[in-house]
């Protein structure tokens, strides 16, 4: 299952963040100049400076604050450009068409509702549209280079100025470190446990960023950030099934927890810049800092053939601790899934599709058998609770779809599909188990 869409984004929960840092980030010096800026929504003008010039003013001060912080200089300037709300959520809608394809979202939302995530019916498409368009503050386009940043007048308001800092810290790494082009390739190779622990740098980074920089403001300005933080909608995020809303906000809190352990006041943000040169490769090593300071690898899981007539092969990827996570976590609760999705060594998953049923097959390995037994035991109670299945014999599941749970030693394998035939026939690919 694809992760959410990958666009670096300032969400609601980006500027929540704690003010209580006694931290004092290093200086250094720019001569960056904004680029372009388009006009904003404004109703007062003076003789001599129009609301273009004024923001653009603030936007060149923001630019200089951000590297100040960042302690990083842009390469080239930084194209900024300046909308209104209903123009953000109409760019983010249009990038959320643009960028999803809708056979994708068809089959992944078919292995939604087999999981029991979401209720049948459900039209994914139109719950991230208007998810992103309530919670989006901003975003960077990494392919155009160009951050969007809704303002209303000639004068930005605090929480403008924090989501500007945060895109424009994802413009500066970008060109330093070139995340996006990245981020495109684990995207191409169905990486996306790779994909989203890269995004926990970016985004750790760029709230870790504007975290320093409302620190620095006077205290007055401290609380206009957080009563605009706090005066925004989320009726759509609250409605959201629980596994999205995680899935949203995890790249901003597991990265700024990550990044802060990274961050000193005697380096800055010198272990910050070596974690985009050698990032975490897997969920598990964001969950567990002591895992990515070992650089713990996933173990290698192969699948072997599993033809079923009818199917494609349409996705073959890592789907990690995070999912597991946030699968169990909201069918059996948080505490189950932090011990059984805890013991992660790795797994590969498969997603076939024949344009209306899907079959799952996920091969997983525990670090140890102790884990595995957690793992297993998780998924059967998921497989009765979620999916509503009753169970028959020797890990089998059955009821309006299919699923089938065992276990050799350390390594479990999981199979659920939307049709019982489809699914035995992909249970007879592993005789070993």
């Amino acid at each position: 299952m694809r992760r959410l869409l990958f666009l670096a984004l300032a969400v609601l929960t980006a500027s929540c963040v704690s003010v209580t840092t006694d931290t004092t980030p290093a200086s250094t010096t720019s001569a960056t100049t904004l680029l372009t800026t388009t006009t904003a929504t404004s109703t007062t003008t003076t003789a001599t400076t129009t609301p273009e010039d004024a923001i653009r003013a603030q936007v060149d001060d923001l630019i200089a604050e951000t590297e100040k912080v960042r302690e990083l200089t842009f390469l080239t300037p930084p194209a900024v450009t300046i909308v209104d709300d209903t123009e953000l959520a109409d760019r983010v809608r249009g990038l959320i068409a643009e960028n999803v394809d809708p056979d994708q979202i068809a089959r992944d939302t078919a292995l939604e509702v087999l999981l029991g995530l979401v209720p049948e019916g459900t039209d994914m498409l139109t719950l991230y549209q208007d998810l992103y368009g309530e919670q989006v503050l901003g975003f960077y386009d990494g392919e155009t280079k160009e951050m969007v940043v809704p303002a209303t007048g000639a004068e930005l308001s605090a929480a403008e100025k924090v989501t500007l800092v945060h895109e424009l810290t994802h413009a500066l790494t970008d060109q330093h470190y070139s995340f996006s082009d990245r981020s495109d390739a684990l995207d191409k190779e169905q990486q996306y446990d790779a994909l989203s622990a890269l995004q926990t740098i970016t985004e750790g980074d760029a709230t870790l960023t504007e975290l320093h920089y409302v620190a620095g403001l006077p205290s007055a300005e401290q609380q206009a950030v957080i009563a605009d933080s706090l005066g925004q909608d989320t009726g759509v995020f609250d409605a959201a099934p629980k596994f999205i809303q995680q899935l949203l906000v995890f790249p901003y809190n597991a990265g700024l927890s990550l990044l802060s352990g990274l961050w000193t006041p005697q380096d800055g943000f010198l272990h910050v810049d070596e974690a985009y040169v050698d990032p975490p490769t897997t969920t598990e090593q964001v969950m567990h800092a002591d895992k990515y300071a070992g650089r713990e690898p996933a173990i290698d899981v192969q699948l072997p053939d599993t033809p079923i007539d009818g199917y494609q092969n349409v996705e073959e990827s890592t789907w990690g601790e995070l999912l597991f996570n946030v699968m169990f976590a909201q069918i059996l609760g948080q505490e189950t899934a932090g011990v059984a999705a805890g013991g992660w060594g790795g797994d590969r998953y498969r997603l076939m599709w024949d344009g209306t049923n899907v079959v799952f097959v996920l091969h997983y390995v525990g670090d140890t058998e102790q884990d595995a037994q957690e793992m297993q035991t998780a998924l059967a109670d998921y497989v009765t609770t979620g999916m509503g299945l009753r169970a028959d014999k020797g890990g089998l599941f059955t009821g309006d779809s299919y699923a089938f749970v065992t276990r050799g030693g350390a390594d479990v394998l999981f199979i659920a599909a939307s049709d019982r035939q489809a699914g035995e026939t992909a249970r007879s690919a592993f005789p070993n188990f």
